[in-house]
């Protein structure tokens, strides 16, 4: 893939996220646009570019350790899911929850925002293999 490709797909996945997620906090939480706005726009990128990386260390350090944790392509591609879904999840959350948010709302919505926002990203991906 072409570094022009790679960041056509990451706009548009940035895109996606914020038209699914901006609109959630705001009713959710009652926080203006551009305080919805932050929260994924800290952590995409993060999750798009450096996350890979990390998992991908975490993987080889783990079946060089023991041979019983090598995964196949689902499993891999769903672990990697966890981590950075679960970073996302974290991150928004504590980010919600410094601007003022209840720790219990800010982590509920931040679980529900990314559960959808992925959940509808990958039923993209399976239709037309964007972004």
């Amino acid at each position: 893939m072409s570094t022009g490709e790679a960041l056509a797909r990451y706009g548009v996945a940035f895109v996606l996220t914020q038209v699914i997620e901006v609109p959630i906090y705001q009713r959710a939480l009652g926080v203006r646009p551009r305080v919805a706005f932050g929260a994924s726009a800290i952590t995409h990128p993060i999750v798009w570019f450096v996350l890979p990386a990390v998992w991908r260390w975490m993987y080889v350090a783990a079946i060089q350790m023991d041979r019983r944790f090598v995964l196949g392509e689902l499993g891999y591609y769903l672990g990697y899911g966890v981590l950075a879904e679960g970073f996302a999840v974290a991150v928004e959350a504590a980010y919600f929850w410094r601007a003022g948010i209840t720790a219990k709302r800010a982590f509920g919505w931040a679980l529900v925002a990314n559960a959808v926002s992925s959940l509808l990203g990958q039923a993209l991906r399976a239709g037309t293999g964007w972004p």
